[in-house]
């Protein structure tokens, strides 16, 4: 499972922790922030994790 380092985006609700996950790859730069932000986990990088992939 392609786990990574939580990241989220400053204007957003959700946090990220995978990899293939397509919205966490199209976070801009300047507004990827580390950490879960006190967010909850996107619905498809949990779709992702549980999926193994």
């Amino acid at each position: 499972m392609p786990k990574v380092n939580p990241t989220h985006a400053a204007d957003s609700s959700v946090y990220h922790n995978n990899s293939s996950c397509t919205e966490r790859n199209n976070i801009e730069t300047r507004n990827k922030r580390d950490g879960t932000g006190g967010k909850t986990l996107c619905s498809h990088c949990a779709r992702l994790n549980r999926e193994g992939k």
